[in-house]
């Protein structure tokens, strides 16, 4: 409230005291009938208690006037609230607007979200539509600065109810519109929403009109406060948290998060596009026409209850200059973490929300397995037959790569004598002189030892990024397969009723087969793999084995429809080998090919050249430290 407010309402409260003790007519004295006046041994008036003899005419204090009454509370009210003090007080009431897809819920205090609920979606525990957010731990609202350095948040306004068209239709779209007055003619603050139909997204202007004296933008900003605690929905609350944190984009910038499932903050150092309260499958999404300032602060951390995963928090400072007719535009999205809908969306990576992982891996799902998910998932209606249908053909893309690494395998396999002989030949001796009679029999040979790990290496990209595909992709969420109910979460083939540290409740069926199918694979693959460990190194044979069983542990809680990949993609893997082996390699021809290669002289590479040089370096070094 600035001073002139302050003074004028200081009068007014003046000039009714000054009425009420100087010129207000006198009220003559109340009697009491005789009958209850012989009755009464004593009236309490004004908290007083008074005995009544008989025939006493009794005078009861007099009330404060309301327009005293009034006056003093008009007064506080402004002390707090300034020009806004007149919306202060009034009625509570939630306004709803949906369409097909989505129905928010708006509180007339504050004139903001109380509640989004997707129409289409429901959680796993219960059944019930899914909310964003618990309605009774989250709050939405604009902190506004006044002249004089006082803040008044909306949430303490209450605003009247201008326009309101409950349901989205094609080309006519739900709207909303609330209104607070100021204390002086003209002054307003108005807020709009509009859905549209078919919709996940809903527009926001806030509005503030003839408020120019009274606002003080100069020194700070009008800054939305928005606190949500998120409700669980999916099957594993873990996992859920795993996947949920608050994502941001600065303007012309990659988009960033906060550490998934943990506590962290950020003061933004750029302006930002937008901010998500991303949730696994979901998010609430607040966007900027103007971006959020720089200084805007983001927070998220796991709550402690089942009940709840996330509690984001963030203070986003808006872009609003000083005028008498101030607009902010606004966009929150709230819906699914869908990639189509993110990208109808429009807005810059948006689409990113959804974590499909880093670099290569995000570029192959985006670009490759995305679009042929959604290929077949336009003629398929079973995703377990989708998922299989996409691993055959991403296996018959990587033929190539297995062709050769099945082939260095097999070269491997027909050398296999003479590297065990040399490894009899050094053993407990000069392990640099073995590893020097290794490379001379390569060189000898013509085989190169490293085949087998470049096309390993360039299948690593399609392993890890299906590890990312699966988890984040939505469709999966709620289909069934077989024994799974839940292609997005685990599957529970045999529940255990007591929870195992670091594996679990329940035992995944396809986890299992996964497991299984990958300890074959391993045997299949590595029985052409001669010993060439080192003293002191691990055995990878060893390894290899012990791998699957690791796996029983890290995939049992994730997602079945991942498990799944993998198991086919193991199965279709021993398959190809097989077949590779009985009717496409002939070790009898690779033999005679190596034979024939030790016929040959072998010029050395400029590689082999200054590898040899390091090992006699090396030699010399270790041969002067001996002396020593």
């Amino acid at each position: 409230m600035d001073k002139n407010t302050g003074i004028g309402f200081l009068m007014m409260l003046l000039l009714l005291v000054a009425y009420y003790v100087f010129f207000a007519p006198e009220t003559p004295p109340a009697k009491l009938p005789q009958t209850e006046l012989a009755q009464a041994s004593s009236v309490d008036t004004a908290g007083k208690k008074t005995t009544l003899p008989d025939s006493t005419v009794v005078e009861e204090t007099e009330a404060i006037p309301d327009s005293i009454r009034d006056a003093a509370e008009l007064l506080e009210r402004t002390s707090k609230f300034g020009t806004f003090a007149p919306a202060a007080v009034g009625e509570l009431t939630e306004i709803t607007m949906s369409n097909n897809q989505l129905s928010v819920e708006l509180s007339s205090k504050g004139g903001l979200f109380s509640q989004a609920t997707l129409s289409n979606y429901i959680t796993y525990k219960d059944s019930s539509l899914v909310n964003l957010w618990d309605k009774d731990l989250s709050t939405m609202s604009v902190k506004v600065p006044l002249v004089g350095g006082m803040e008044v948040s909306l949430a303490d306004l209450y605003f009247q109810l201008d326009e309101h068209k409950a349901t989205a239709t094609v080309g006519n779209p739900a709207k909303v519109v609330f209104s607070a007055a100021g204390a002086l003619p003209g002054q307003e603050i108005i807020i709009t929403h509009t859905l549209a139909a078919d919709a996940y997204a809903v527009t926001t202007e806030l509005a503030f009109k003839n408020l120019e004296n009274q606002l003080s933008l100069s020194d700070k900003s009008l800054q939305i406060e928005w606190n949500a605690t998120a409700l669980a929905k999916e099957k594993g609350i873990q996992n859920e948290r795993q996947q949920s944190s608050v994502f941001f984009c600065p303007i012309g910038e990659k988009r960033d998060y906060l550490s998934e499932a943990s506590e962290d903050e950020e003061t933004a150092e750029l302006d930002l596009r937008w901010v998500a309260y991303k949730q696994q499958y979901f998010s609430a999404i607040a966007i900027a026409g103007d971006g959020f300032k720089t200084g805007s602060y983001l927070k998220s951390f796991p709550t402690e209850d089942d009940a709840h995963t996330m509690t984001y928090e963030s203070k986003l400072i808006l872009n609003a200059q000083k005028s008498n007719d101030i607009r902010v535009p606004l966009t929150y999205y709230f819906g699914p973490n869908e990639f189509n809908q993110l990208k109808a969306m429009e807005v810059e990576n948006l689409d990113r929300i959804i974590d499909y992982g880093w670099t290569i891996f995000g570029w192959v799902n985006r670009w490759f397995v995305r679009p042929m998910f959604n290929f077949f998932s336009g003629f398929i209606s079973n995703y377990g037959i989708i998922i299989l249908v996409l691993t055959i053909v991403i296996k018959l893309l990587l033929f190539p790569i297995t062709w050769k690494n099945y082939l260095s395998s097999a070269k491997m396999k027909v050398l296999k004598p003479e590297i065990d002989e040399i490894n009899k030949k050094f053993e407990g001796k000069d392990a640099m002189a073995k590893q020097q009679a290794m490379m001379g029999l390569y060189r000898q040979t013509g085989v190169n030892p490293f085949a087998g790990c470049i096309p390993m290496l360039l299948q690593m990209p399609i392993l890890y990024a299906m590890f990312r595909f699966f988890p984040s992709s939505i469709e999966l969420r709620g289909q069934s397969f077989l024994w799974a109910d839940d292609l997005g979460a685990f599957d529970v083939l045999i529940p255990l009723g007591v929870d195992i540290p670091l594996y679990g409740a329940h035992i995944s069926g396809f986890t299992v087969l996964m497991s299984i199918s990958m300890f074959f694979y391993t045997r299949v693959s590595a029985g052409s793999m001669p010993d060439t460990s080192q003293p002191g190194m691990p055995n990878m044979k060893i390894i290899m084995n012990i791998f699957p069983f690791m796996m029983l542990f890290i995939f049992n809680s994730l997602s079945s429809g991942l498990s799944f990949y993998y198991f086919a993609a193991n199965m279709i893997s021993i398959g190809q080998m097989l077949a590779i082996k009985k009717y496409f390699i002939d070790e009898a021809k690779i033999k005679a090919k190596i034979e024939d290669n030790k016929s040959k002289p072998k010029k050395k590479s400029a590689f082999q050249e200054r590898l040899e040089n390091i090992q006699r370096e090396q030699q010399k070094k270790l041969a002067s430290t001996k002396k020593k």
